[in-house]
């Protein structure tokens, strides 16, 4: 059977790897597949004492060897696109909070809220409930939130 090992950092719960190693049965100082990944992670961890990491090797079925494998490709493409995310998101707040200090920082709704000309991305094909504002980056969003929490009658009274 295949096997997983799940490398868990001690100090954060948070953050652990999964590697996915092909199936051995046997001594762990023969096992070469398992010596070269150990390897490579004190490499790339050379500044962090081993003693704060963990290991455990699990044994799976094909099935899910093999699910497991295309995640990281899938969580890996989206790591490289992070950053591009968070300064797109970034640029978005820094916009709308210039539009917030247009507007002399209303603090009961905002004149132009959604409104067609605050529209981020395509309209045509999109409906407007669907449709992304710069509206929903400005500090003026706490409010409408607010106000349809209050309308659902979410708040207690």
């Amino acid at each position: 059977m295949p096997r997983l090992l799940v490398v868990k950092d001690v100090h954060n719960r948070t953050d652990s790897t999964m590697i996915r190693l092909r199936d051995y049965d046997g001594p762990a100082e023969y096992d070469m597949e398992l010596q070269e990944v150990i390897r490579k992670h004190k490499e790339r961890n050379s500044q962090i004492n081993p003693d704060d990491f963990r290991g455990l090797i699990f044994r799976c079925d094909q099935e899910t060897w093999d699910k497991l494998g295309d995640e990281t490709q899938v969580r890996n493409e989206l790591m490289k696109n992070e950053w591009d995310v968070r300064e797109v998101r970034d640029d978005m707040k820094v916009e709308a909070l210039k539009c917030f200090n247009r507007h002399n920082r209303p603090t009961a709704g905002c004149p132009d809220y959604e409104d067609e000309s605050k529209v981020i991305g395509r309209k045509a094909g999109v409906p407007p409930e669907h449709r992304q504002y710069l509206c929903h980056y400005c500090p003026a969003q706490e409010h409408v939130t607010h106000q349809l929490r209050i309308n659902k009658g979410m708040y207690d009274k």
